[in-house]
């Protein structure tokens, strides 16, 4: 089955516009003062995640699907935690599940700080193949580091999803780079994808491309991870 088979991006684009106002509000009420923790409670509970974990600071962690592949999305601001919560929503308003255990969260840029991080996950058992870092690109692929040194190529099964999961949403190839994590490897495969900086300010098309992104790539990743 090839790729734009498994993903009908027609759809996924009306729904993403369909949702425009409410990704919109969401992400200007978590810029705003004192409605953080709230509303990442209020809009963890519109997606039937399998399970769903909330400190007091208002950082969640949350389980869609129960497949193979175990993928980890980390949101690292505003309008990315915004992108990977609707993508949710999106990966289950429309049925695209597949084979993958898709874990979403949301950790600041300073404390996702090499492997500690990931050992964390661990500890709370969760065993992530890859990790997708939400955070702000302009829209660009960034390869990070594998499990050891060196950056990822876009021979990777991860980064070779993330070309696809771009071109077959976008109808352009992504504009690839590599550049090291801020906190040093991680210690597991990782890509970076995101709209702009928000202190430049954030296009609403960046919001909705990235959403689009992260509801379809967990699906492509699947695909590429079977075997041929």
């Amino acid at each position: 089955m090839t790729p734009a088979r498994v993903i009908d991006t027609q759809r996924l684009s009306t729904l993403s516009h369909e949702h425009e106002r409410e990704i919109l509000q969401f992400f200007h009420d978590l810029t705003g003062n004192g409605q953080g923790i709230e509303r990442i409670r209020h809009e963890v509970a519109k997606v039937p995640f399998g399970e769903v974990r909330i400190d007091p600071m208002g950082k969640f962690l949350a389980r869609l699907g129960s497949g193979k592949h175990v993928l980890m999305m980390n949101a690292q601001g505003a309008a990315e935690t915004a992108g990977i919560l609707y993508a949710s929503r999106l990966i289950d308003e429309l049925g695209m599940y597949d084979d993958f255990t898709l874990w979403v969260g949301n950790s600041p840029r300073m404390e996702c700080q090499g492997p500690a991080w990931l050992q964390g996950l661990k500890d709370a058992g969760i065993h992530p193949d890859c990790l997708l870092m939400a955070e702000p690109t302009n829209l660009c692929i960034k390869m990070r580091e594998g499990t050891t040194e060196g950056f990822l190529t876009e021979t990777h099964p991860l980064v070779e999803a993330a070309i696809a999961t771009y071109e077959t949403l976008f109808e352009l190839p992504p504009i690839l780079s590599q550049a090291p994590s801020s906190g040093g490897p991680i210690g597991l495969p990782t890509i970076g994808f995101g709209p702009a900086e928000e202190q430049q300010g954030i296009p609403t098309r960046h919001l909705l491309k990235a959403a689009q992104f992260y509801a379809a790539f967990p699906t492509m990743f699947s695909e590429k991870m079977k075997p041929q």
